[in-house]
């Protein structure tokens, strides 16, 4: 019974929390939802970039471990099986198709957030120089967006 009333307030808090959260983006200013915009084009890019050197690293190790393998099948004078199923080797690949699809879904998420990271970065630089937005202002905001979104292609 006390194990019910413990979750019980837990949940409570949960929604509780949520709601408050709920009213702090309904609160949101421009600004802030493009400030939170950017934010999040940046950590997604940081993201990427450690993701592609976790799989770098993680063939690095795959090449490493089947030489040292390798090796150690010579010294001992045995038959070698490309084909084998060495157990570090598997959970290796299945962690590099893990990354792959989330560094896939990451540069989805900011294709999709492309448009409105031009708009963002056009208003904050007519905002920083005091000028209106032109069509200059727009092309330098598109291509910082898209020399963002090519550090992870």
């Amino acid at each position: 019974m006390e194990s019910f009333e413990k979750n019980s307030s837990r949940e409570m808090l949960r929604d509780k929390e949520s709601s408050v959260e709920t009213n702090k983006e309904k609160e949101m200013t421009p600004e802030a939802k493009a400030s939170a915009t950017m934010e999040r084009a940046e950590l997604l890019v940081k993201e990427v970039k450690s993701n592609k050197q976790q799989i770098q690293n993680i063939m690095i190790n795959i090449a490493s471990v089947l030489q040292a393998i390798q090796a150690l099948r010579q010294q001992l004078q045995l038959v070698t099986n490309q084909d084998d199923n060495i157990s570090s080797v598997e959970q290796d690949k299945k962690m590099i198709a893990k990354l792959q699809k989330k560094i896939g879904s990451h540069k989805d998420e900011l294709l999709k957030m492309k448009e409105e990271l031009i708009t963002i970065q056009t208003k904050q630089m007519a905002e920083s120089s005091g000028n209106e937005i032109t069509e200059e202002l727009k092309n330098k905001a598109r291509n910082m967006v898209e020399n963002l979104l090519a550090q992870i292609t």
